[in-house]
């Protein structure tokens, strides 16, 4: 790749003549796409022809300037669809180019490069773009999800909160660490390191507070270890370093907190125009304002109009079992790579509906008995996700019915055992287990 061809863009036009190159193709005319940081290597394919293929081969930078000249030549091109492959986030300014000079949604598409890797050894820029706009012709491409400018500016928003989430909670474990290196045992009397309370008494001892007794006095009176007890535990000596560096660790923590508050705040103005879609969401058990905030900013107003099912919608999402089947056997059915952002939400409420009392524990339950804790998670994460597919396509709030899962599970259960225990001479008389050979009584069911 010569390093001119980022400054400025470069022209090559290719007529193929041969009758063979022409096949029957969904499109007449694609644009295909490889984008780089910093270049665009594209080729325009025209099959209008019944005699030839045009193909024309445009090289552009990623600068302002350069991408306005990229979109006006697709427009001036006049393609039936754009394709476009491309790892990370470098796609979306391309993409947002073409949106600005009228390409629709139907007419641009974003290909995985998986789907699309060239054989090993004939691997160009300029082979990648005309292969992308060969099978774009064809239609044989997978497009990936992707939503309107308004829900790309939430997902990145969203996106965000969850990273510096993940921060706070990185960096507090290692301000609590630095703690325990200084002899401190605040776990031994807060149930909660992180809770409100022991905050403001640890805060209180670092800052050297004079009435350091009385604060803790003031907020023993909510914790089950007494006072004395506390001032035990945090009776310890701080080098004058580590303090600082303490210090500095909390006032990054607060700066941490203060910028996700700020961050949430801006996604939920951001969602005011769906506050309905967000009232869906919450009446799932499991999901609050919080989670349906995040779940939200990774879809869109219309999910019908992007994914056919429910089946198709958990597939992109990567949260139902992969298929993996070869010589008519069925290897690993380990779920395909998907959403992680949407996917790591949908794990974290079904945890919690795993620790909770509400309506959707018993199917966890049912899970747990089957598979184990781990699967049951992962289930029922799943069924979270056809749920939510289904409650924003209907636009109605979901309905629970009364379920006997688990126990019609436990009594399958009792009944297959009381089959094994005859298999083996036993005979259950009321609540007596008795051998039939000898007729003595080996165990008791306890009520």
């Amino acid at each position: 790749m010569s390093k001119s061809t980022h400054s400025q863009s470069s022209c090559k036009t290719i007529v193929q003549n041969s009758p063979e190159t022409v096949v029957s193709a969904r499109y007449p005319s694609a644009i295909g796409v490889d984008v780089h940081a910093k270049l665009l290597v594209c080729a325009f394919q025209d099959g209008t022809s019944p005699s030839f293929i045009k193909t024309e081969i445009q090289n552009f930078g990623t600068t302002y300037s350069q991408l306005s000249a990229f979109a006006q030549w697709c427009k001036q091109c006049n393609p039936s669809i754009v394709v476009m492959e491309s790892t990370g986030v470098l796609w979306r300014s391309v993409y947002a180019a073409l949106e600005d000079v009228g390409f629709t949604a139907e007419r641009l598409a974003l290909v995985n490069a998986r789907d699309v890797k060239a054989i090993i050894g004939r691997k160009t820029d300029r082979e990648d773009a005309q292969r992308l706009a060969e099978i774009a012709r064809l239609g044989n491409i997978k497009k990936s999800f992707v939503p309107s400018r308004p829900f790309r500016e939430m997902r990145q928003l969203a996106r965000r909160y969850q990273t510096i989430t993940q921060d706070i909670a990185s960096g507090t474990n290692v301000y609590h660490k630095l703690l325990n290196a200084t002899g401190c045992r605040a776990g031994s009397v807060f149930s909660d390191v992180k809770g409100v309370v022991a905050t403001a008494i640890l805060e209180a001892k670092l800052d050297q507070a004079e009435n350091f007794a009385e604060v803790v006095t003031k907020y023993s009176r909510r914790l089950k270890a007494s006072a004395a007890e506390v001032l035990d535990a945090l009776n310890f000596d701080i080098a004058p370093v580590v303090r600082q560096q303490l210090v500095l660790e909390r006032n990054h923590l607060a700066a941490q907190k203060k910028f996700a508050e700020e961050t949430f705040e801006l996604l939920r103005q951001m969602q005011e125009p769906y506050e309905e879609h967000i009232r869906l969401l919450q009446s799932i058990p499991g999901i609050r304002e919080k989670s349906a905030r995040l779940i939200f900013a990774e879809l869109s107003d219309d999910l019908a109009e992007h994914f056919a099912d429910t089946e198709h919608f958990c597939s992109w999402l990567g949260i139902c079992p992969g298929n993996k089947i070869s010589a008519e056997k069925s290897y690993s059915g380990k779920p395909s790579k998907g959403n992680k952002w949407l996917r790591r939400v949908l794990i974290e409420c079904a945890h919690g509906i795993a620790l909770s009392k509400c309506e959707l524990k018993e199917k966890f339950m049912v899970w747990k008995l089957r598979r184990g804790s781990l699967r049951a998670i992962v289930a029922l994460a799943h069924y979270l996700a056809r749920v939510i597919f289904s409650v924003l396509k209907n636009r109605t709030m979901f309905k629970l019915v009364a379920m006997t899962t688990q126990r019609d599970e436990l009594v399958n259960r009792v009944q297959r055992n009381i089959k094994a225990l005859k298999r083996t001479g036993c005979a259950l008389h009321s609540s007596l287990l008795i051998e039939k050979s000898s007729g003595v009584i080996i165990g008791q069911i306890a009520e």
